[in-house]
């Protein structure tokens, strides 16, 4: 075992993955909540309150450390926090004009897109699974482009917020040792909460505008707000505390009793939840082309997370520390700065 790996029993391990795949679920519900939250309600306004409420459900475990953040923290915080802040002021506007459950799966692929970027970024070499898992994706997303419940300036936004993810965990790889992901995560979590105050009053200005360029920014070209409803405070507590305070809490526990293969393969469950509770609570309707395209994304999903795990179980290798989370959703630290990267545990389960 790993230093940041505690051994456990198959008991421990079944509820770990049991407590992982019921976060996959919770984070799933996040599209179709978020997306009737903000139907009616400015998008950017939402953001602010919801990362502002999540900012504060992680200020405790800030304040356990007794310090500050250090200057690297900061840089390095607000670095990342950049393209996490990208990420989901796309992700919002994508539900505005898609169904959740096809933005649940496109912007899911940032588990795809993470080792394309490491190659371009990086010089990382890509392994055959990463093309076969490229291919299977973008089959899926052409059968998905020609589906109902959404449009290709819907998919493009999605995809566009999966590379801000992808980039984001590409950051966060590249964090100087000695990083604390507590204060990373609050940093990030309030430049969400910040891009969203600048960026609200700015798109405000061409709301109900006509045009080309008006054409592009009208899901994020809202008004300014004169209430606040209760279903949309309710929705930012939910995601604010729930999924992003007690979803990191349970990944942390569950990730140091699990080998890397295995939280992969709850968390790529994310997505599908997404197109389930789509159909079950908003009435989203899928298609055969739609149903075979969402199953190809999510395979590329699994092909990517899981890599060569069964090789590496039948070679009885070491199972490493806690991964970083493999889905779009909430919890902002992807990986712990002094744990082998992403890219670094990708060759090694080859």
């Amino acid at each position: 075992m790993t230093a940041a790996t505690i051994s456990s029993t198959p008991r421990q391990r079944w509820t770990a993955l049991i407590a992982l795949l019921l976060i996959a679920a919770m984070w799933g519900s996040t599209f179709f909540l978020v997306k009737d939250a903000t139907a009616n309600y400015s998008l950017l306004t939402f953001l602010v309150l919801r990362w502002s409420i999540a900012a504060l459900a992680l200020l405790p475990f800030c304040l356990m450390l007794r310090r500050y953040p250090t200057r690297l923290e900061w840089r390095w915080g607000l670095g990342a926090g950049v393209l996490f802040a990208l990420g989901y002021v796309l992700q919002v506007a994508a539900l505005r004009v898609s169904d959740s459950g096809r933005v649940g799966f496109v912007t899911g692929l940032y588990v795809v897109l993470v080792p394309v970027l490491a190659l371009i970024t990086l010089r990382y070499p890509i392994k055959r699974r990463i093309w076969i898992s490229g291919a299977l994706a973008v089959a899926g997303m052409v059968l998905l482009a020609n589906a109902p419940g959404g449009s290709v300036f819907g998919d493009v936004i999605a995809l566009l917020s999966a590379v801000s993810f992808a980039a984001q965990i590409l950051v966060i790889e590249k964090f100087p040792k000695g990083m604390d992901w507590r204060f990373v995560s609050l940093l990030q979590a309030a430049v969400v909460a910040a891009a969203g105050v600048v960026l609200l009053p700015i798109f405000a200005a061409f709301s109900g505008c006509s045009g080309a360029l008006c054409a592009l920014i009208a899901p994020f070209a809202d008004p300014l707000p004169t209430s606040l409803p209760l279903n949309v405070v309710l929705v930012a507590v939910f995601t604010g505390v729930v999924a992003s305070g007690l979803g990191l809490v349970i990944q942390v526990w569950a990730q140091r009793l699990l080998p890397p293969s295995e939280a992969a393969l709850m968390y790529s469950a994310e997505s599908p939840f997404a197109a389930v509770y789509g159909v079950m609570f908003r009435g989203e309707v899928l298609t055969v082309n739609a149903v075979i395209g969402c199953g190809l994304l999510f395979a590329g999903m699994v092909v990517v997370s899981l890599g060569g795990a069964f090789d590496a179980s039948a070679a009885n290798r070491r199972p490493h520390p806690m991964r970083p989370r493999t889905s779009a959703r909430l919890t902002i630290q992807r990986g712990r700065p002094s744990e082998p990267s992403m890219v670094e545990r990708l060759d090694e389960l080859e």
